[in-house]
């Protein structure tokens, strides 16, 4: 009987592993017709331009965030949320001029990813990822966090803890 309830008890604990964030990209509706997949920020979409005009519906892992300027410093005009499981939808996209997860790339890494923020987004601007023990003085007033890796870390006000 014992044995029994620690295997209920057992059966009701989720765990959330690691994933690779990616993002792709269709020209058809339900993922259908020609893609293009991104692993990697991209401060700079202009080279991408032409193929961002023809998207018609995207699949995404992890959380994506397009904004309307390069280097990730005006408003967000495309957002997948959260998601560690694959995310599929039909959109057109309004102008991307870059392209980035939050975060690390492989979420089972231990790290503290600080934003400076830009207006209506808290996780935009200037992102700095840490994996080490600490992280001191990031050179502006942190509006965002993301943490991965179900590693702890401990805020302070002012920068000499």
């Amino acid at each position: 009987m014992l044995l029994l309830r620690l295997f209920s008890f057992a059966t009701c604990i989720y765990f959330v592993v690691g994933f690779m964030q990616e993002l792709t990209f269709y020209t058809e509706v339900n993922s259908g017709g020609n893609a293009f997949r991104f692993r990697t920020k991209e401060p700079d979409l202009t080279h991408y331009s032409e193929l961002l005009r023809d998207v018609k519906s995207y699949c995404s892992i992890g959380w994506w965030l397009g904004f309307s300027s390069t280097n990730y410093t005006s408003s967000v005009t495309f957002n997948t949320g959260v998601r560690n499981g694959v995310l599929c939808g039909n959109t057109t996209l309004s102008p991307i001029m870059s392209l980035r997860y939050s975060g690390p790339l492989d979420t089972s890494t231990p790290s503290i990813s600080i934003y400076s923020g830009v207006t209506g987004n808290n996780v935009g601007g200037v992102e700095r990822t840490y994996t080490g023990l600490a992280a001191t003085y990031f050179g502006f007033v942190p509006t965002g966090a993301v943490i991965t890796g179900m590693s702890s870390w401990t805020g302070f006000e002012n920068y000499q803890y």
